[in-house]
């Protein structure tokens, strides 16, 4: 993918955060799909999506209006989960769900505006009972701690303008 310098840098860029997000993820499941993973959860699906990841996040971004800063949010929580989980192995059978989850948690904690979590749930491509169960088990994963301080969030957002640019 290209970057368009029409509006200038920064817009532009703004505009690959998704792609750069995409490219993230794709590169933790290269490494990660050939790791056997000690625990399956309620993330883990018997097969892989056939969707990429960067057509499901597109598709959650045209129809879920939300700001751009929940995509970076979202990959921050991804970061957390790891980090606090070790025996959690996000990968091409969970990274759809993690993704999804992540992004409705940091719609609901940054933006001032969201849908009830049915809309969310069809936008994804599951059941509500699924979504709602996806919900409660990153909260715990997290240890609901949402909080990224500024400093945190402005570092992953430069760090993913500079892929971007790749």
């Amino acid at each position: 993918m290209s970057v368009v310098m029409e509006r200038g840098l920064e817009e532009s860029l703004e505009d690959n955060i998704i792609y750069a997000i995409a490219k993230v993820l794709d590169e933790i499941v290269q490494e990660t799909d050939i790791i056997e993973s000690p625990i399956q959860t309620v993330f883990h699906t018997n097969k892989k999506p056939q969707i990429t990841i960067y057509k499901y996040i597109e598709r959650i971004k045209i129809y879920s209006y939300c700001s751009n800063e929940c995509f970076i949010l979202a990959l921050i929580y991804i970061d957390r989960v790891q980090e606090m989980n070790s025996d959690v192995v996000i990968n091409s059978y969970c990274v759809h769900r993690f993704m999804l989850a992540c992004i409705l948690l940091s719609i609901k904690y940054n933006d001032d505006d969201y849908y009830k979590n049915d809309y969310y749930s069809r936008v994804g491509g599951i059941t509500l009972q699924e979504l709602n169960s996806l919900e409660q088990e990153l909260l715990t994963l997290l240890d609901y701690q949402l909080f990224v301080s500024q400093n945190q969030y402005y570092y992953y957002k430069e760090k993913l303008m500079k892929y971007a640019q790749l």
